[in-house]
């Protein structure tokens, strides 16, 4: 179903506002050093606290609009500026192009609105996997609780049970599948994002699961291979598959429309 061009104007103007108040603070924050749940966050300049109880006043501001700490404005002793959080545009970049991909696939309703969710906290995933390969429990809870409420309110309201029951079965089973591996060494993190998105694509189809999982095995081993010849990658390198996982399933979840 196509949408207008007033539609999308007004989605992709929401998701770049999305993109900058949101996905970049989420994205600063769990890659930041600690434990999960992530802390008080403060500057790696200054110490000073930048998200959380007892953050500096403008703190939040400075962070989403200038990429600085409110407090020492991110100069460190040697004059250099050290700016906060992913590269300028990284977060507000995905999120409207995934935004974009989503929309040009021409779904609608409670899939459409499964997707934006997926893709809006997929993004700060993504970006915290490159970082620091984690997969934090709280986006991870957020983008299979999102979908979970998603679906089950479409169910409701539809009467069609069957597709939520598949739903189901196939977050449990890719989940539980994922969870063996993680047992040999694949980070538990895809574990806990694999049902959230395999819920997805099985709402729409069936088998659907089957041809992202495929396509996300093929994206890891395309993503070994790059980093294997661009940055000299070894079997002891530790792969980011929570990128992989995302994209091979937004996009069979695309093309199932």
């Amino acid at each position: 179903m196509p949408h207008s061009p007033a539609d999308l104007a007004a989605a992709l103007v929401t998701t770049l506002a999305v993109g900058i108040l949101v996905i970049r603070p989420a994205a600063f924050a769990y890659t930041r050093p600690g434990t999960e749940p992530v802390p008080d966050v403060t500057c790696p300049t200054c110490g000073a606290r930048v998200l959380g109880k007892g953050a500096a006043p403008g703190s939040y501001r400075a962070l989403v609009l200038r990429r600085r700490c409110a407090v020492c404005g991110s100069v460190g002793p040697d004059g250099t500026v050290r700016r906060l959080g992913p590269p300028l545009l990284a977060p507000e970049g995905l999120a409207v192009v995934g935004t974009a991909a989503m929309l040009a696939a021409g779904s609608s309703g409670v899939v459409l609105a499964a997707q934006l969710w997926l893709v809006a906290v997929g993004s700060a995933m993504v970006l915290t996997d490159f970082a620091v390969h984690r997969l934090p429990d709280h986006l991870t809870a957020a983008a299979g609780v999102g979908v979970g409420v998603l679906l089950t309110a479409s169910a409701f309201a539809s009467g069609r049970w069957g597709p939520l029951v598949l739903a189901a079965v196939a977050a449990f089973g890719l989940g539980f599948m994922y969870f063996a591996l993680a047992l040999f060494g694949q980070g538990l993190g895809d574990a806990k994002l694999v049902p959230g998105l395999a819920a997805l694509v099985t709402w729409q189809y069936w088998f659907g699961s089957f041809y992202a999982v495929f396509l996300a095995c093929v994206l890891g081993i395309v993503q070994w291979i790059v980093m294997t010849v661009a940055f000299s990658a070894t079997r002891k390198t530790e792969l980011m598959l929570g990128p992989a996982l995302i994209t091979g399933f937004l996009t069979v979840s695309a093309c199932l429309g």
